[in-house]
C-alpha cells in the first residue's frame, strides 16, 4: 500500500469513528430522552453495556426476588475515580438504570412486602452520584449527575413522578459542592422545578 492510500485509509477509519450516529458516546448520561425506557435510548442499549461491566450487580438489581443490601461498592470505586474516564460514566447510568429499576418496583407495590425494600435501596443508589459530585469536580461528569437527576426528577421514566419531593432536596444540597456560575444556577433551576412539581406542598412554600 502506498503512503497515500494508507493516509486515506486512516481518514476514513477517523472519520467513521467520529461520525454521528454510530454508536453510544459513553462519556455522558446516556438516557436522557429516551422515554419510559431505561434499558435503550434510540440504538443505543445502555442496558447491555452496564451489564457488562457489572454482570452481578445487574444480575441481583433485575431479579425480583432479590432483597437486601446490594454491593454498591464497585459503583462507588467507578463513579469517584479520578482521572474521570468511561468508568465513572457507565457507573452513572448503572446508578440511573437500578435506580429506575427499584423505583418501578417499589412503586407496584405501594404498602406492600417489597415495598420500603425497594425504596430503601433507591435511596441508597442516589446517595453514590450526589457523593461523588462533591469528590470529583470534573465538569462533563458533573453535568452528566445533573442530567440524571433532572430525569429522575421529570416524571418521564414509568413511577418516577413521585420522585421529586426526594430529589428536591437532593439537588439543591448540590449548590454547595459547585463554585462554577452556570451550574449553581442550573442547579438552583432544577432545585425549584422539582419544588415547583410537589404542588402546593413544596418544599420552599
Amino acid at each position: 500500500m502506498t503512503r497515500a492510500a494508507a493516509l486515506l485509509l486512516a481518514i476514513f477509519v477517523l472519520a467513521c469513528a467520529g461520525a454521528p450516529g454510530r454508536g453510544p458516546e459513553p462519556a455522558r448520561y446516556r438516557l436522557t430522552e429516551s422515554g419510559e425506557q431505561w434499558s435503550t435510548s434510540g440504538e443505543d442499549r445502555v442496558l447491555d453495556d452496564v451489564q457488562l461491566r457489572y454482570p452481578e450487580f445487574m444480575r441481583n438489581v433485575l431479579d425480583p426476588r432479590q432483597r437486601g443490601d446490594l454491593d454498591i461498592r464497585p459503583l462507588r470505586r467507578d463513579l469517584e475515580h479520578v482521572p474521570v474516564d468511561r468508568r465513572n460514566f457507565d457507573a452513572l447510568n448503572a446508578v440511573a438504570i437500578s435506580y429506575f429499576e427499584l423505583n418501578h418496583r417499589a412503586e407496584a407495590e405501594p404498602g406492600g412486602p417489597g415495598y420500603f425494600d425497594h425504596s430503601f435501596r433507591a435511596a441508597k443508589l442516589l446517595a453514590l452520584p450526589w457523593k461523588a459530585y462533591g469528590l470529583v469536580p470534573d465538569p462533563h461528569l458533573r453535568d452528566a449527575i445533573l442530567d440524571f437527576f433532572e430525569d429522575a426528577g421529570s416524571g418521564e421514566k414509568l413511577d418516577t413522578a413521585s420522585t421529586a419531593p426526594r430529589l428536591a432536596r437532593i439537588v439543591a444540597s448540590l449548590e454547595a459542592k459547585e463554585t462554577d456560575a452556570g451550574r449553581r444556577q442550573r442547579i438552583r433551576d432544577l432545585s425549584q422545578d422539582l419544588d415547583r412539581a410537589n404542588g402546593p406542598h413544596g418544599l420552599r412554600r
